[in-house]
């Protein structure tokens, strides 16, 4: 299980929108909590999201952690001694259905365009928000986002890497707190 949330937390620490999910679902400042964006400033925040291709990018993120959750389940699963019963197997397909519904639901463009827009709007200017957009449109900038998810894949993995490596220190550590 630690494996688990480890290898999500790597994920999520591999993204730029997962660190701006992260920012944005933060419960000291939600959306509502802040004061208003100027229109002029949430038209060109949400300009920057279209230009990011963020609906595309929230979509691959999501279906990213669903099949890492099934992989480390899967993975779990091997390992474990329990019989893999018909109910078992059945069980977790039901799971597998169900967070697949929660993600795509909690973490829609839909869900969290709002939080986005407030998040880059209070972090930039609205020039600032401006020159981002020019650049995403750019072909410097298509080509960023291109080539980002697979940038993205290469530092989840080798964060991956290196957590199975430290793994077996950090579980000493917590063992030795728990004594």
């Amino acid at each position: 299980m630690r494996k688990f949330l480890l290898l999500l937390g790597a994920l999520g620490f591999a993204s730029p929108v997962a660190q701006a999910q992260a920012q944005t679902t933060a419960k000291a400042t939600p959306a509502a909590a802040q004061a208003p964006l100027p229109a002029a400033q949430h038209a060109a925040a949400l300009d920057l999201l279209i230009a990011m291709q963020m609906k595309q990018q929230l979509a691959s993120q999501t279906e990213m952690i669903l099949k890492s959750q099934e992989a480390a389940q899967a993975q779990l699963v091997a390992q474990s001694q329990e019989p893999q019963t018909p109910e078992r197997k059945a069980q977790r397909a039901e799971l597998q259905t169900k967070m697949r519904e929660f993600y795509k639901k909690s973490m829609s463009w839909d869900a969290v365009k709002e939080d986005l827009i407030q998040a880059y709007g209070h972090t930039f200017t609205t020039k600032e928000l401006r020159e981002l957009t020019a650049f995403y449109r750019s072909s410097l900038g298509q080509l960023l986002l291109r080539k980002q998810p697979e940038a993205a894949r290469l530092v989840a993995a080798a964060t991956q890497r290196r957590v199975q490596v430290l793994m077996p220190e950090m579980q000493r550590m917590m063992q030795a707190l728990r004594k």
